[in-house]
């Protein structure tokens, strides 16, 4: 081929365009990046964790769980989101074990660059998801949320390395948080569920303008035990200039609007934050809100056919706060509510709520002249199917002598209310409130006990209440309730109410109630008082089921987190006398003593009570003046109680005595304690000290497992069950154990000294001392004896009882827990050495007595022989006979269960046909509900009669079995 040709060949070959060149390699670009977005999170993601990790121990004072981490970017990208799943954070300290954060998702949006190429990580935004924050400010000022490490405890390389992470944050949210603030040293309380909360803005500029929009369920807010706020629906749209300097911080509220409930306004003005001061001018916008929009705040109100309801009047409200607030001065406020002819009506009631008018304001003109703050209510009225309100209230010269100017008149048929105001399903009202109060003075005059320049005078009676609701298992009836109001105290001078089954009268006084209320933070209210009942039934009150099985101690281990504290400024007695009180399906007698709370401990003085076929006496404290670790110091003294019952009724009785459900008859102990408390008041058992004892006259043990094992290891059954008489132990808490000083029982003919211990938590370590007289020695025991002897010139010697010493004795322990614990005895070491000394007492005796003994050696063995066969017999037909009787008293209750079955039915059968009276169509189709039941009742009582045969046939194939054993 010619060169030419081979020119054309080559010039005819076709080339990629290219365009398909560029796809080819944009396409490998492509995939290379993706291959990269996929795997940079995988190289990094070790890495932001460790430096997550490291920056939170740098800066906190807590402790940081991670459940789990993850690194994505392709669904964020060009940022890349750290997730933090199962995040909390623990205090430390006083606030040891207390969770202050529980989040279940934190996610953390970085800058893609400064992940992989910088020193530090810019995060761009962050989400929280689902958190739990419980914040807590005890009372000496210590809060579980100052966890933020300060400079003087962080080491110099802590101090001079810059933190791995750099905040360019130009948004943030919150899902679904619930929040709880409680503030012990302010006596504030808040909480807030279900909020969602979001800010947008860049917050690393000097000057930003931050969007947020936050809505929540409910927030509820309390102060100074006054209720503000009572699960409030709330929403807020927030745009805030925030201006930064190096000296100040200025935050300017611009457009705003909040809602609570219906209730809508808005807040104007700025909040700035100075050196050592800030400065605010803040007003209140709510010119659109209504009477109706106000009402809602109240729960009875709007809980309670708010949509319908029809009101009118007016309504004026208006806030201003104004100028410098230091450790020194507050600023000027200025908050008034106006209320005029307004009234209340719903659709579906016949009567309303009329001429309700309200003045109320609070003025301070801004300083540290507090004398100068006045709170005023001149007029608050309101009338209704004849029932009147009045009331006022003027508070001045808070901060010197607080001077109070109130007058409370009110005259109010309660079974009117449901003429006005919706009911709940089952509730209803009943009876009269007349009010007629005057209070006039300063608290001086109460202090210094001028009582006679101090006006306090009125009554407040409640008469014939009967109230019912279908969250309470049975109506509430006062017959007589009676406060008088002077000076020098509030007295009750009469208390009688019903409740189910339950009586109480309660008289008594209350003193210095003016100057708890409105005095000095630590002036002490006392009272006195008188508590009579002739029944008082808990189950019922407390709405317990009769079918609980929950004992008296695990009906109160209910989980909570913070301990039930007495307040320090209260001194109150009560003087109790119950005739018959139930609970928790125990039956008390003759409750009589007293209960005290003073200084932050409750008291329990000499309570006595007869129960459990016994009586019992009581006496001891709570202290909670160490807020994080309450105490008890209790004591009782138990006079022939039913071990039964105690150890039923008590489950720490079973836990530090495993042997008492298994034992039947009367004990006697007196006893002393003192522990440490979780909250739900169940003892701290490492902190348990004390110590008592316990004495018995006669108890009977049966089905304790040592002992069976202990029987079985010493091939002497007999011991598993065992009668005691006259028992007397004294025992000790320490070191989380109970300890038994030594004592001495008898069981059967075997004289036993027992000591050792029983932990918190079941573990047995006891050591018992069996002194056995040689005629209880099983003929196994005696064998092992004459096998452990050597033949002596040619023959194996037989032994007689008389050989052997009255005494043999034989150590046994008892180690483990519960039912799991091991018996061991030191017998085989004592059969070895009676062997020893038998072999050389013949020896000595010489052969001739050998001789001769052996024939009479033959003939009191084979006696012995026989009278063990024979006492075998015996003790296997006792076995059956036993078996026998506790199987026909089975069958016997069984069937007892059954009739009764059989009569109810037959009863409400019969029920259903009276109340069907002479109507034929009625008794006809009672006549077949009651056969249903009946067929029902029938079927029921088959199945108990054939269970308890069954359980019947049970104890005697098991009884059979161990007749069988016996050897």
């Amino acid at each position: 081929m010619s060169k030419t040709s081979n020119s054309i060949q080559s010039s005819g070959k076709k080339k990629k365009s290219l365009f398909r060149r560029i796809l080819k390699w944009t396409g490998i670009t492509f995939l290379l990046v993706i291959i990269a977005l996929i795997l940079i999170p995988i190289f990094f993601k070790d890495q932001i964790k460790e430096f997550a990790l490291k920056e939170a121990n740098k800066m906190l004072l807590a402790d940081v769980e991670l459940d789990d981490f993850d690194l994505t970017i392709l669904s964020t990208f060009p940022k890349m989101t750290a997730q933090f799943q199962g995040v909390r954070i623990k205090g430390r300290n006083e606030f040891k074990g207390k969770t202050l954060a529980d989040i279940k998702n934190l996610k953390v949006h970085l800058d893609f660059w400064s992940v992989v190429g910088g020193d530090q990580i810019e995060v761009k935004g962050i989400s929280v998801v689902e958190p739990t924050f419980d914040v807590k400010v005890l009372k000496n000022g210590s809060a579980n949320y100052d966890i933020v490490k300060p400079d003087s405890l962080k080491t110099e390389d802590e101090i001079a390395e810059p933190s791995n992470f750099k905040l360019t944050l130009t948004n943030y949210s919150i899902e679904k948080a619930n929040i709880t603030y409680d503030d012990r040293a302010s006596d504030m309380y808040a909480q807030l569920k279900n909020m969602n909360h979001e800010g947008t803005g860049d917050l690393t500029a000097d000057v930003i303008d931050f969007e947020t929009v936050t809505n929540m369920d409910e927030l509820t807010y309390n102060m100074d035990g006054i209720s503000y706020l009572s699960q409030v629906k709330t929403d807020l749209v927030a745009n805030i200039l925030m201006e930064f300097t190096e000296k100040t911080s200025k935050f300017t509220l611009r457009e705003n609007t909040i809602s609570m409930n219906a209730l809508k306004f808005s807040v104007d003005g700025f909040y700035e934050m100075l050196e050592n001061k800030d400065n605010m001018d803040l007003k209140l916008n709510a010119s659109k809100a209504s009477f109706k929009d106000f009402l809602s705040l109240i729960p009875t109100f709007y809980h309670s056919g708010y949509e319908s309801m029809i009101t009118k009047g007016s309504l004026a409200l208006e806030g201003k706060v104004k100028g410098i607030l230091d450790d020194k001065n507050l600023p000027a406020w200025n908050f008034g509510m106006k209320v005029d002819n307004a009234s209340i009506r719903y659709p579906d009631l016949p009567k309303s709520i009329n001429n309700i008018a309200l003045r109320a304001s609070s003025i301070f003109p801004g300083g540290i002249n507090f004398d100068a703050m006045v709170i005023d209510v001149p007029t608050f009225h309101a009338d209704f199917a004849g029932n009147v309100i009045d009331a006022t209230l003027n508070i001045k010269n808070l901060e010197s002598d607080p001077h109070l100017l109130s007058n409370i008149f009110a005259k109010v048929n309660l079974a009117t209310l449901s003429q006005v105001v919706p009911m709940g399903e089952g509730e209803s009202y009943n009876g009269k409130l007349d009010a007629d109060i005057s209070l006039n003075g300063k608290m001086s005059a109460i202090e210094q006990e001028r009582y006679e320049d101090f006006n306090a005078m009125g009554t407040l009676k409640l008469m014939n209440m009967m109230y019912k609701s279908a969250d309470l298992p049975e109506a509430v009836s006062i017959q007589n309730m009676v406060f008088r109001f002077s000076p020098e105290n509030l007295a009750l001078e009469q208390f009688d109410a019903k409740m189910g089954k339950s009586d109480f009268k309660i008289t008594g006084k209350i003193d210095n109630y003016m100057g708890y209320i409105f005095g000095k933070e630590d002036d002490l209210l006392k009272g006195k008082f008188d508590f009579e009942s002739s029944n008082l039934d808990l189950d019922q009150l407390m709405g317990l089921s009769t079918t609980s099985e929950t004992s008296t101690e695990t009906a109160s281990t209910s989980e909570s987190s913070e301990p039930v504290l007495i307040p320090d400024n209260i001194d109150f007695s009560l003087n109790t006398k119950i005739s018959n009180l139930r609970y928790n399906k125990l039956d008390i007698k003759n409750v009589a003593g007293n209960v005290g709370l003073k200084e932050e401990v409750a008291y329990l003085n000499n309570l006595t009570m007869n129960t459990m076929g016994g009586t019992v006496g009581l006496k001891g404290s709570y202290n909670t003046q160490d807020h994080d670790k309450p105490t008890i110091d209790f004591g009782y003294e138990l006079k022939q109680l039913d071990i039964q019952q105690l150890a039923t009724n008590f489950v720490t009785i079973e836990k530090l005595a495993p042997i008492a459900k298994h034992a039947q008859g009367k004990i006697t102990s007196k006893f002393d304690m003192n522990t440490r408390l979780k909250p739900n008041f169940e003892p701290i058992m490492s902190s348990l000290t004390g110590g008592g004892d316990l004495s018995t006259a006669l108890v009977t043990i049966s089905g304790f497992e040592p002992l069976k094992k202990l029987g079985s290891e010493l091939k002497m059954d007999k011991l598993s069950n065992q009668t005691l008489k006259d028992v007397y132990a004294k025992f000790k808490f320490e070191n989380g154990k109970v300890n038994l000083t030594p004592f001495n029982i008898k069981m059967g003919k075997i004289n036993t000294n027992v000591s050792g211990s029983t932990s918190f938590e079941q573990e047995m370590d006891y050591k018992m001392i069996l002194q056995i007289p040689k005629e209880e020695l099983p003929a196994s025991i005696l064998q092992s004896i004459e096998s452990g002897l050597q033949k002596i010139n040619g023959i194996t010697p037989k032994i007689q009882l008389g050989e052997l010493p009255a005494i043999i004795p034989v150590n046994a322990f008892v180690r483990g827990v519960g039912k799991e614990a091991k018996v061991t005895t030191d017998l085989a070491d004592q059969i070895k050495k009676l062997s020893g000394n038998i072999k050389n007492s013949i020896k000595d005796a010489g052969k001739d007595l050998i001789n001769q003994g052996k024939d009479s050696v033959k003939t009191i063995i084979t006696n012995k022989v026989e009278e063990v066969r024979e006492d075998l017999n015996k003790k296997k037909q006792q076995i059956l006979d036993e078996a026998q009787k506790q199987a026909d008293r089975t069958k016997a209750e069984a069937k007892k269960a059954a009739d009764a079955v059989r009569s109810e039915a037959d009863k409400q059968a019969q029920k259903l046909i009276n109340e069907a009276g002479s109507n034929p169509l009625k008794k006809k189709a009672a006549e077949v509900a009651g056969n249903k039941l009946k067929k029902e009742a029938e079927e029921k009582a088959g199945k108990i009669e054939n269970e308890g045969n069954q359980k019947a046939d049970g104890i005697l194939n098991k009884a059979r079995e161990r007749a069988d054993q016996v050897k």
